[in-house]
């Protein structure tokens, strides 16, 4: 991925940040996750019954 104009965050500015990079990793990473989530029910299932069961 290409981004124009990064912003970097940090104290060594090893941090990729910013608005533009953030949307783009959260699509990519929903599209890719639900993707994997349809073509894996069982680990899905899985993984979901351990985020809730953390979150109580």
């Amino acid at each position: 991925m290409k981004v124009d104009g990064p912003e970097y965050h940090g104290s060594t500015r090893g941090e990729l940040g910013g608005a533009a990079v953030r949307a783009r990793v959260e699509a990519a990473v929903r599209e890719r996750l639900g993707t994997w989530l349809d073509e894996h029910p069982e680990q899905a299932d899985a993984i979901l019954r351990r985020i809730v069961r953390r979150a109580d």
